[in-house]
């Protein structure tokens, strides 16, 4: 009896070690090193993320982190007293990326300012939920912004600067917004701002046109001159919108120190066309 008793338990015993490899083989489980820091109470330590700081859990309350005032993707890291236990931090980015740091400190730390670049491999996804991947976002705007036209006859000119947008593309939640500019004056054209809004044609109260102002999530093509003779194509990126039959998307340039101000009017017909990506 005791024989058969250790067989069963050996069989068992096989079984379960069979599952537990499988399970390693289909959950592909594996291990982030973390990334050893330094930071002191006397000086700042800064963090530069290449994408915006979505989450932030600190491993002890000795250590003191806020994003930069203004910027979305610089931490800022100091001691709130010296000489606390070793601890950690970590960091989710927009990009869906996370990062794990080993915090210890030291009255002197060899790097005050950490910069990481999208190209690094070495840190691990994590899922977001509710937000936006500026990673993705930006790998799609690269493409569009090489697409053949999409549409025709949507332009605006203003003092031999003309605008025009040559597609609209949707993917998930995002829609993109390709837009040409085209200088044919001999003089620069400086932006100052590419605005996008939804003008409502009914009349608030007091008379003025309700305006809903909508930030662009990612810009390709940032570039803020355009030469004489020379055209630019910038890709812009926004949360996905439908419009009611009495709106329209405005896009509207501003010309900084000068008088050139194209602007397109889009319906909702013409959003309605968007392509999918």
């Amino acid at each position: 009896m005791k024989a058969l008793s250790n067989i069963a338990a050996a069989i068992i015993l096989l079984i379960l070690i069979s599952g537990s490899a499988s399970f390693a083989q289909d959950g592909e489980l594996y291990g982030i090193s973390p990334y050893p820091l330094e930071i002191t109470d006397q000086k700042t330590t800064n963090i530069i993320f290449p994408y915006d700081i979505v989450s932030v859990d600190k491993g002890s309350r000795w250590i003191l982190a806020q994003k930069a005032k203004g910027l979305s993707n610089i931490l800022q890291l100091k001691a709130s007293a010296a000489g606390f236990a070793q601890s950690n931090l970590t960091v989710v980015t927009r990009d869906g990326k996370l990062y794990s740091f080993l915090v210890d400190y030291s009255p002197e730390p060899l790097q005050l300012n950490i910069g990481f670049s999208a190209s690094q491999t070495n840190n691990q996804g994590a899922i977001l939920k509710d937000s936006y991947n500026q990673a993705q976002i930006q790998a799609d705007a690269a493409s569009i912004s090489t697409l053949p036209t999409g549409l025709h006859g949507i332009s605006d000119k203003s003092g031999q600067l003309k605008m025009q947008l040559l597609g609209i593309y949707i993917h998930d939640h995002i829609m993109y917004y390709k837009l040409r500019l085209i200088n044919k004056s001999p003089i620069p054209y400086d932006i100052e701002s590419i605005r996008f809004f939804v003008g409502d044609s009914k009349q608030a109260k007091r008379g003025a046109v309700q305006q809903l102002e909508i930030q662009p999530v990612q810009i390709y093509n940032d570039s803020t001159r355009i030469e004489p003779g020379s055209a630019v194509v910038k890709v812009y990126a926004l949360a996905k919108m439908t419009l009611e039959g009495t709106q329209k998307l405005h896009i509207k340039m501003s010309e900084q120190n000068g008088g050139r101000h194209p602007h397109l009017q889009i319906s909702s017909k013409t959003l309605l066309k968007a392509s999918s990506i």
